[in-house]
């Protein structure tokens, strides 16, 4: 072994541990800053799916998002941790992976330098810290996801064929977790395939791993539901369920670009929300108006120093790599999801290597310049972490004001109607009455037997009840936006004359 072999592989040593003491800082933050209760629909269905995995009836939903509901049940399984903890600790992980992947991704297509500086500031944008510190299942995707890119990566600089198997399981690993990402993981793992130009026996290889790989959370997931609907043939189990859960989106245009009507103002205000999202949301410049007018400079000024200093080989190197998922990635969240930007997380990283690179590659002192970035992201941060680790979500209070109101003993004669927080509910207070849906005709004996009834519906209006309002409970967009701002309503009966 040459000295310059011994050097390198020292050097790869130390890389390693500084990412290794990166994952656990990030882990660290992440998993004892987290949410104090579940925070939205999709997180309550976790939690359920951890205690009876039926996605017939959403618990989760589909398509099943099997490796985050194994991690959460292996959790209270292995370590008798409650269930929340146990996905609070599975989506931290995947923080920490994501963090510490980056890292080590920058380092090897750039410098330690701006691996540090990327790592940093993704540790603190606003959108990573608050998808790491919920229990959802995109962080831990987007660590999957990452490794598998920093395997691919050091595939086409090494040519090792082990690193080609780790790529493809990370990818499957990635998928399990959230398999719309599927064709994103199948792309990245093409993508050093193709620069490499291996030959076809290895391509097969990559191919077939990957697909193994997501055989080994499919078929079980697969099992387990059709044993849960024994009528129906175990090959249309599966589709049926995903169809199912794509159905109902094809008429939603805030959700599905095909349901939209395609006009100027439809497409202009899905742009803002998705991509510009990316700064106002992502980044948490709406957080005020300064801080917006702030980030909108510096921004600017990221970009043209990107532009006139930040292009070179490397840069080319990073697009030619980086592009095509990216670009797989943006499309399907652009076309069959809302704007929440935590479908987004992938698309940070690069975004801080533009707003980066050219600030640290200006003359001196103007360099200094790039402290901005990780200043800004801090300011905004700060109180959306204090308020998120000791608020709960507003749907979470809307049910503890009513567990006041009500003991145990007295929670089953009252009526809850929540088409919005029917979920929380469940979770948090089972033993009240619960409708998910606005009454209907079968409902009329359960309205009359009621001792109360309460609703978070300000559209539900009859000609035999009025609605007064008692409460509205309320939180940042930017700590997370779904049912931000959920009102309680009590449900009084208009008297006959």
């Amino acid at each position: 072994m040459t000295a310059a072999e011994i050097e390198q592989g020292d050097s790869s040593q130390h890389a390693s541990i500084k990412a290794g003491l990166l994952f656990f800082v990030a882990f660290a933050l992440y998993f004892f800053t987290h949410s104090p209760a579940l925070d939205d629909i999709d997180a309550v269905q976790f939690a359920m799916g951890v205690r009876s995995f039926d996605l017939w009836h959403h618990q989760p939903h589909p398509p099943g998002y099997p490796l985050f509901i194994f991690f959460g049940w292996l959790g209270t399984k292995l370590f008798h941790a409650t269930t929340e903890s146990s996905l609070y600790f599975a989506s931290a992980f995947g923080g920490g992976l994501f963090i510490a992947a980056w890292f080590s991704i920058i380092r090897v297509q750039f410098s330690e330098r701006l691996a540090w500086w990327v790592a940093s500031c993704l540790l603190i944008t606003p959108v990573v810290w608050m998808t790491a510190t919920k229990a959802v299942t995109d962080t831990l995707a987007a660590g999957f996801m990452s490794a598998e890119l920093l395997a691919a990566i050091c595939f086409l600089k090494q040519g090792k064929r082990g690193l080609i198997v780790w790529a493809a399981l990370m990818g499957a690993a990635a998928a399990g977790t959230r398999p719309q990402l599927f064709p994103v993981v199948a792309v990245i793992l093409g993508i050093p395939l193709k620069q490499a130009s291996v030959n076809t026996k290895t391509w097969s290889f990559a191919y077939a791993l990957l697909v193994a790989g997501c055989l080994l959370w499919l078929l079980p997931m697969w099992y387990i539901q059709s044993q849960l609907s024994p009528n129906e043939p175990f090959w249309r189990v599966y589709p049926e369920l995903a169809y199912g859960q794509w159905r109902w989106r094809l008429n939603l245009p805030s959700v599905y670009i095909g349901a939209g009507d395609w006009s100027p103002h439809y497409l202009g205000l899905r742009f803002v929300r998705h991509i510009l999202g990316w700064f106002w949301k992502g980044f948490g410049f709406i957080q005020s108006p300064r801080v917006l007018a702030a980030g909108i400079g510096l921004t600017t000024c990221a970009i043209i120093a990107y532009i006139w200093r930040g292009r070179d080989p490397e840069n080319r190197q990073f697009w030619k790599f980086h592009g095509p998922w990216l670009i797989i990635l943006i499309a399907i969240v652009f076309i069959s999801l809302p704007g929440d930007q935590r479908y987004y997380l992938m698309v940070f990283p690069p975004l801080l290597v533009i707003m980066l690179r050219g600030f640290l590659r200006l003359p001196k002192p103007w360099n200094l310049s790039a402290i901005c970035v990780p200043a800004l992201l801090l300011y905004i941060l700060v109180p959306l972490a204090i308020e998120n680790h000791r608020d709960e979500a507003p749907a979470v209070r809307f049910v503890r004001y009513l567990e006041k109101l009500y003991p145990p003993s007295k929670r089953g004669n009252v009526l809850l109607i929540l088409p919005v927080v029917c979920r929380s509910a469940q979770w948090y207070a089972p033993q009240f009455k619960i409708l998910d849906h606005v009454p209907i005709a079968e409902d009329e004996e359960a309205l009359r037997n009621a001792a109360a009834v309460y609703t978070d519906e300000m559209s539900l209006k009859r000609k035999d009840f009025y609605l007064i309002e008692l409460a509205v409970f309320r939180r940042s967009m930017l700590i997370y936006p779904q049912n931000r701002r959920v009102r309680l309503y009590l449900v009084e009966r208009r008297r006959s004359s």
